[in-house]
């Protein structure tokens, strides 16, 4: 028969073990999640550092780009792209440095890349859409900016709808095209160029009394008009029977750009209605 003493001393024993079990659990509990962390942040570190090297890179591209040295641009570019083959930066360079030498195919195809790579992300679409204008494909570029017109938090949202308006000019949507660049003068209605194209619609569709509102507004933000922009002057105030206005914007041009085409047109318009008479 077992004496209560054993049994005591038994009883310690397992207690102990069970404690020392505990202990070196968690202390491996421990190691483990120090492990976890520790393979994180190396994980997170190399990839900072892969961001980063690219970073460098496609600056430095952009740099030689701006110099029109294509070759230090693509080198540059071409170790970003082993470093990261699936950043939209870097084909978006790519895009951009084929672009400015004329091999607009391999242009083209790093312009869908970077939108592909970046889930549609605005600034990359605007670039492809802007390469898609200056090549003449005028309802894929509205395409891609009317997407990006949508995007409320894009930075540069007003240069977007200017191009968007440019773009549906082309294609001779007229209406939408008034629509996007008042969109456009919403969030900046100093906007020199946005003023422009909204005074010569609205001269165009003859809407003169506000051709003259946006002409105004247009003058507020500029020290010299342009000689495209005071000839517009010069209609309008005829057609607002404004005789002092016309003989100033008259004046201007002749001073300022006596040799433009503009100024030349008014001359012959001139000649032709006093022939006329």
């Amino acid at each position: 028969m077992i004496s209560n003493k054993t049994i005591k001393i038994w009883a310690e024993i397992d207690r102990m073990i069970k404690s020392r079990l505990f202990f070196i659990v968690a202390v491996l509990l421990v190691i483990m999640a120090t492990g976890c962390v520790t393979t994180e942040k190396g994980g997170f570190e190399k990839a900072k550092t892969v961001d980063a090297a690219v970073s460098i890179r496609v600056n430095a591209a952009k740099q030689y780009l701006q110099k029109r040295d294509f070759e230090s641009a693509k080198r540059h570019l071409k170790i970003a792209l082993e470093l990261d083959p699936d950043s939209p930066s870097v084909h978006d360079a790519l895009a951009l440095t084929f672009h400015a030498s004329g091999e607009l195919d391999l242009a083209e195809i790093h312009y869908r890349k970077a939108v592909h790579l970046s889930d549609g992300q605005s600034r990359f679409r605007v670039n492809y859409a802007n390469y898609l204008f200056q090549q003449g494909e005028f309802e894929q570029a509205e395409r891609q900016l009317l997407v990006v017109a949508d995007d409320s938090l894009y930075e540069k949202r007003e240069s977007a709808l200017l191009l968007l308006g440019r773009t549906q000019q082309q294609l001779l949507q007229l209406a939408n095209a008034k629509e996007s660049f008042e969109r456009a003068l919403v969030l900046n209605p100093s906007n020199r160029r946005v003023l422009r194209e909204l005074a010569i619609l609205s001269y165009d569709a003859r809407e003169y009394t506000e051709a003259w509102y946006y002409l105004q507004q247009y003058r507020k933000y500029t020290s010299k008009p342009s000689a495209e922009m005071l000839l517009l002057g010069v209609e309008l105030a005829g057609q607002r029977n404004d005789a002092d206005a016309r003989s100033s914007f008259v004046l201007a041009l002749k001073n300022i750009y006596p040799e433009s085409r503009e100024y030349k047109s008014y001359l012959r318009d001139t000649e032709r209605k006093q022939s006329a008479e």
